[in-house]
């Protein structure tokens, strides 16, 4: 990835195999409709299923100028050259940085101020703050809601992305809460057409940051 690219993701699109399978399909329709940032997570597959399957997805984007990150796999992301790692709050952004080198796109999950922080502080390029919205994948998370989450933006030293329930309907008030991009899960890959999904939301995104 050159460092016209290593930047704040505007939209980044993360997997889930129980409601979007076969993620050779929708990231490539995603991609076609213009999405460049897709994070890989199944960690129910095998060392070798994960690695065979992230090597298919790299083949398939980097054609259409997109890149894949893998979720807290350090070893693997430098084994096979992916775009970076999204982290845990728990993992180590430093020794992901040491092990990837200063080209890599890290970000790390965060909730609470000092968590966001300390990984920005160590050189995480963006965390993720969540739940912005309620949320099919965590559903007994209390809503951070815009109002809260415009607050903790504020304290935040670096790039956030909100994650959580964001939609191509909502996708502009998380911009407006001072997202600097968001994450998204069902918003796109479970929609009958990933493509148009995809566009409809980088539309959105691009209108509210104008």
């Amino acid at each position: 990835m050159s460092r016209a690219e290593l930047r704040t993701p505007r939209l980044l699109l993360i997997s889930n195999a129980q409601a979007c399978p076969h993620p050779q399909r929708w990231m490539v329709a995603a991609a076609r409709g213009g999405a460049r940032h897709f994070l890989l997570r199944e960690k129910e597959l095998s060392a070798e299923q994960r690695q065979r399957l992230a090597e298919e997805l790299m083949r398939l984007l980097a054609p259409l100028g997109a890149h894949l990150l893998l979720h807290g796999d350090v070893a693997l992301a430098a084994r096979i050259g992916a775009a970076g790692v999204h982290l845990a709050e728990s993992e180590d952004v430093a020794q992901a940085r040491a092990a990837l080198g200063a080209e890599a796109l890290i970000g790390r999950s965060a909730h609470h101020l000092d968590s966001a922080n300390a990984a920005l502080h160590a050189g995480a390029n963006y965390v993720t703050l969540s739940p912005l919205f309620a949320t099919r994948s965590h559903p007994g998370a209390p809503a951070l809601g815009a109002e809260r989450f415009a607050q903790l933006r504020q304290q935040i030293a670096g790039p956030v992305l909100a994650l959580g329930g964001v939609t191509p309907d909502n996708a502009a008030e998380a911009l407006r809460a001072g997202a600097d991009g968001v994450a998204v899960i069902r918003g796109v890959c479970a929609q009958e057409d990933p493509q148009h999904a995809a566009q409809r939301l980088i539309a959105r995104l691009d209108a509210a940051a104008r």
